[in-house]
């Protein structure tokens, strides 16, 4: 990446790693700046998620959107439940 802009700073490893999987999935190259000193000494200043200058819309707009499980939506955008299909018992 030759140009990179912070697209979120964290204070919690978690949250930075999981907006990163985010990116990731949607095809963006990710940095996570601070990610090796925090290794070295817990607590050391925040987590900058870093993209390229080119990807920085895309990638603050994933990370706005809260998704669909925040929704109250399945994977298809519907309210409706998912058929997990017919359940099967254990015999002993």
């Amino acid at each position: 990446m030759s140009d990179v802009v912070t697209v979120a700073s964290f204070t919690e490893p978690l949250e930075a790693e999981m907006a990163r999987l985010r990116l990731q999935s949607a095809g963006i190259e990710t940095f996570l700046a601070g990610e090796n000193a925090r290794i070295m000494e817990p607590g050391l200043g925040p987590l900058q998620l870093q993209v390229a200058a080119e990807d920085e819309a895309d990638a603050r707009a994933i990370l706005a959107d809260p998704g669909l499980a925040d929704q109250g939506l399945d994977a298809r955008g519907t309210e409706e439940p998912i058929d997990p299909g017919p359940a099967t018992s254990e015999s002993s």
